[in-house]
């Protein structure tokens, strides 16, 4: 199939190939020079670097803790109103990667499988026992509340994350992000957006896998060009009429893109709606800091319910839909069609880490709707209920649009 570009300005001269050559691929082979596509390096350091910077700053006049300003570019004290520099923030510390044909190796059916039973996790505080589902391991005591309990990387998992994005959007900052989010939504009603909404809102982790790989990519195609013919023809009045016709020359091509995956993000939980977690990535993986307790805490924890080798196979499955837009971009000519990538990847890496969400569910009218935030970017999305009578009313203006032009070709 010929991937159709932008239309072209058309040569005044076409090159003199026979008509035959639209349907065929002749010449010598165009051979492109070896591509190296340079891994991304981003240059902020992200927000949970920054948060983590703020700890350490303390206002010289009154001893508060002093919080960003983006438009002073300074830090301000809230109880004072003090101003004063911050510190660059700390060295971030190096997060592990681990190899993946040697953890596959090790792990062997564990690779492939999920351990759905129940586990006993204890409180930090009250020292109970409790039994909770394997899909979450963080959870609240049922007895005296407490947030503090056992320590994830004491539950018996096959792979426990060693890193995480902590948590820099609060409860009530999601709140007002999933109303204003709802605000702009047109099609929805309107003393929607006037209504206290919230019925339920919690933050969990998400676990999620990602993915390193050097890869190596040759690649073939056949490059098409442009040329254009004349002909003639007789139009609706029986005058005889030319036009230029586009053909197509076709060529072999081949080449090379070299370039490197860094953290390719694959999630490892089954428990939140695929089409709002799509519209809340991608997680800043650069702010990733090792696992603690502290960030967790007051936060359910998901295990993993989408095991290593299935996320590695989504994870490189990514990764050969990327390797193939690149390999296109090389094609030369106007046009491709018959594009063949034939990866190789070495130095395979991954890592588990934890994303922080807020579930958020609603009613309106009966009805429970669900909505998340991402508890680092702040973006939101939800469901939300489509006004009958604007969706009508969209209708009514189509059909009188179509209307109007209908009655313009008649007249």
């Amino acid at each position: 199939m010929v991937s159709e570009p932008p239309p072209i300005p058309e040569r005044e001269e076409p090159p003199p190939l026979p008509e035959d050559l639209t349907a065929e691929v002749e010449g010598d082979p165009i051979v492109v020079s070896k591509k190296e596509v340079p891994r991304h390096h981003p240059d902020l350091r992200g927000s949970a670097a920054e948060v983590r910077s703020l700890e350490r700053h303390v206002c010289p006049e009154c001893g508060g803790k002093g919080e960003w300003s983006a438009a002073k570019r300074k830090l301000l004290c809230p109880y004072c109103g003090t101003e004063f520099d911050r510190v660059a923030p700390p060295p971030m510390p190096d997060i592990s990667e681990h190899d993946l044909d040697a953890m596959l190796a090790r792990l062997g059916d564990k690779a492939t499988t999920i351990d759905t039973s129940q586990r006993k996790v204890q409180c930090t505080h009250c020292h109970a026992v409790l039994t909770r589902d394997a899909s979450n391991v963080g959870q609240s005591c049922d007895f005296c509340g407490s947030p503090e309990m056992l320590d994830y990387e004491d539950i018996e998992a096959p792979v426990s994350p060693e890193s995480l994005l902590p948590a820099v959007i609060g409860k009530e900052k999601a709140y007002h992000s999933l109303k204003s989010f709802l605000a702009s939504k047109w099609f929805a009603p309107n003393d929607l957006k006037k209504r206290n909404l919230v019925d339920r809102i919690h933050g969990v982790y998400l676990p999620y896998w990602t993915f390193d790989s050097a890869a190596e990519c040759p690649w073939t195609a056949d490059s098409g060009t442009y040329y254009y013919v004349t002909r003639t023809r007789r139009g609706s009045d029986g005058k005889t009429e030319t036009y230029r016709e586009r053909k197509i020359r076709w060529r072999p091509a081949r080449g090379h893109v070299s370039t490197w995956f860094d953290d390719i993000l694959v999630t490892g939980s089954t428990g939140l709606d695929p089409t709002i977690l799509s519209k809340l990535e991608p997680f800043p993986t650069h702010d990733l800091v090792p696992y603690e307790t502290r960030y967790v805490s007051g936060w359910n924890v998901e295990a993993y319910q989408v095991p290593l080798m299935q996320a590695a196979r989504t994870g490189f499955g990514i990764m050969e839909g990327q390797l193939r837009t690149m390999c296109a971009r090389e094609v030369p000519g106007d046009t491709y069609r018959n594009l063949r990538i034939y990866p190789e990847y070495s130095r395979k890496t991954f890592k588990h880490i934890l994303c922080p969400v807020w579930l958020i569910a609603y009613q309106y009218r009966g009805k429970t709707y669900n909505g998340a935030i991402n508890a680092v970017t702040g973006t939101t999305y939800a469901h939300f209920p489509k006004s009958p009578w604007k969706i009508a009313l969209v209708v009514v203006a189509v059909l009188a649009v179509l209307l109007v032009i209908f009655l313009l070709i008649r007249g």
